[in-house]
């Protein structure tokens, strides 16, 4: 079955006012036949709300920031090679990549700071000792906080 294009047009009048909120107006959606006055209108949606607040005049702010990275072209190649083999894409992948380093670098630094404590005490302490030396700190400083008060 043929469709028929009706010759029309559209027409939006702003009917009353514009409301106290200052970025809202109420509007009409009429349709209009081609060829017939606008007396003869056809109220299509009687009430089309736009709403524009000083928000929706500003570009969108993005979730991410974007970085351009560049890489010699074998290199490229695997990097396209593991991300299609992966089914991933690109910024996946090194989103990824970076957590991996991230932790990486940070059992590092902590192994760093665990061998230069171990090279400045190289007491080693059992948890009995453990729990004498914190029982003892925790009574200097109770009365400590007792002698002040």
């Amino acid at each position: 079955m043929a469709m028929t294009a009706i010759p029309c047009s559209l027409e939006f009048r702003i009917e009353g006012s514009i409301d106290g909120y200052g970025d809202r107006c109420q509007f009409h959606l009429w349709l209009i036949a081609e060829g017939n006055s606008p007396e003869s209108a056809k109220m299509l949606y009687d009430n089309i709300v736009l709403c524009h607040n000083p928000g929706m005049s500003r570009p969108p702010r993005r979730a991410s920031r974007v970085f351009t990275i560049s890489f010699p072209e074998e290199l490229a190649k695997q990097v396209l090679a593991v991300a299609d083999e992966e089914s991933r894409n690109i910024s996946e992948l090194f989103r990824e990549a970076f957590r991996s380093y991230h932790i990486e670098r940070s059992h590092r630094k902590l192994e760093r700071i665990r061998a230069e404590a171990a090279a400045r005490a190289p007491v080693k302490y059992t948890e009995d000792d453990v729990e004498a030396l914190v029982d003892e700190i925790r009574a200097e400083n109770y009365a400590r906080r007792k002698k002040t008060a």
